[in-house]
């Protein structure tokens, strides 16, 4: 019966955890995508490239939803079984809370082994692995300028047009017009060309066309004009490209290992020790919430006396504690980059907060034991 039991509520709050991870993660992700978008349209990448760095960056949103997820799954699984009788039966069959809160329990431990994994290896893996594919897009002029119908600008004073490109990368009806020397404008047009990748960089090669050159002296707008066809002609397109930058990762970016023992070679990282320290400390706190806000929701609701107005007070007083003990905890965070001595609070207070729940679970009325504090207090009444 018991196990029957366990099964039932373990389901009863399991689907709207998944429906509100769904729900969540769009939400974020959406906001996510409309920062990436102009991935897509400046630097002319597909779809799949799109969806793909989107994803690179979903571990490290699923981080943040799940909790919060798995909050608001344990209060409305809670309030139905409650509205609808269903934990006073319960309880009138010698079902003890501990036993109601087993199931629970066992999804919110779950879910901190997740985010553990999520924050320790799988998200920071996907962050870096994004921020190094959007340096390559953005490093990728050759793709930047050549795009069908489009009249692009990837430099002051340069203007590429192409008529139509190919899979296999050909082009045809190509128009690059370089007036970076206002003295000396140069215009090239080809039937067809190609890139190729040559020993300094992408080089653009034209078919079949005609190099047009004004040179201008003084004031003049007019100029004396030649025209020179040619057969073949290569156009380099490296001097567009800038030296790769060496760029450090960043602490959401880096491996728990890199957070607590940073390379000596490392700037950032000898630079910024005790920020990769308390972050290093946060990721290993973050799999202590979704297992202290479901204490939280089952203190509030499961320990409820029979209410015909509802538990909505209830469940706003849960909310309302779970937001400041988060914030309070974001708090530490921020303040233990600059002060280790907050790091044992980051630890301290979510650990305490599961076990002042867990007691109001098990029976223990504080306010009880607050009315015998005072009553021992001189002059205290009982």
């Amino acid at each position: 019966m018991l196990k029957s039991l366990s099964q039932y509520l373990f389901l009863q709050a399991l689907g709207p955890f998944i429906v509100a991870s769904i729900v969540l993660t769009g939400i974020i992700w959406l906001t996510q995508a409309l920062r990436m978008l102009d991935v897509l349209i400046t630097q002319g990448q597909t779809l799949v490239t799109f969806f793909e760095l989107t994803a690179l960056a979903l571990p490290s949103t699923l981080v943040i939803v799940l909790p919060i997820s798995l909050f608001c799954a344990i209060l409305y699984t809670l309030h139905k079984l409650i509205s609808d009788s269903e934990i006073v039966v319960m309880f009138s069959a010698g079902i003890s809370r501990s036993v109601i809160a087993t199931p629970f329990l066992a999804i919110a431990l779950a879910t901190s082994a997740l985010i553990l994994l999520f924050s320790i290896y799988v998200a920071p893996a996907g962050l870096r692995e994004l921020k190094s594919q959007l340096y390559e897009i953005r490093s990728d002029v050759a793709t930047a300028m050549i795009r069908e119908g489009t009249f692009a600008n990837p430099a002051q004073g340069l203007t590429v047009y192409v008529r139509e490109r190919t899979s296999d990368g050909t082009t045809y009806g190509i128009l690059v017009h370089d007036s970076r020397n206002p003295k000396e404008p140069i215009t090239y047009m080809a039937e067809t060309g190609s890139l190729v990748e040559g020993p300094s960089g992408p080089l653009l090669v034209m078919f079949n066309g005609n190099i047009q050159r004004i040179s201008r002296e003084g004031d003049r707008e007019m100029g004396a004009a030649t025209l020179l066809y040619f057969d073949k002609y290569t156009y380099d397109l490296s001097q567009y490209i800038d030296t790769k930058p060496s760029f450090s990762y960043e602490g959401r970016e880096r491996y728990f290992s890199e957070l607590i023992d940073p390379a000596r070679d490392d700037t950032y990282g000898q630079t910024h020790r005790k920020k990769l320290l308390a972050d290093a400390h946060e990721r290993l706190v973050e799999g202590v919430y979704p297992t202290m806000l479901t204490l939280i929701a089952l203190a509030t609701l499961l320990p409820a006396p029979f209410n015909r107005r509802g538990y909505a007070s209830r469940m706003a007083l849960a909310a309302v504690l779970a937001l400041a003990i988060r914030l309070l905890g974001f708090v530490l965070a921020n303040g233990a980059s600059t002060s280790t001595y907050l790091i044992p609070l980051m630890y301290l207070v979510p650990l305490a907060v599961c076990g002042v729940c867990i007691a109001i679970i098990a029976g223990v009325r504080f306010d009880f034991l607050f009315q015998r504090f005072r009553a021992a207090m001189p002059g205290g009444r009982a």
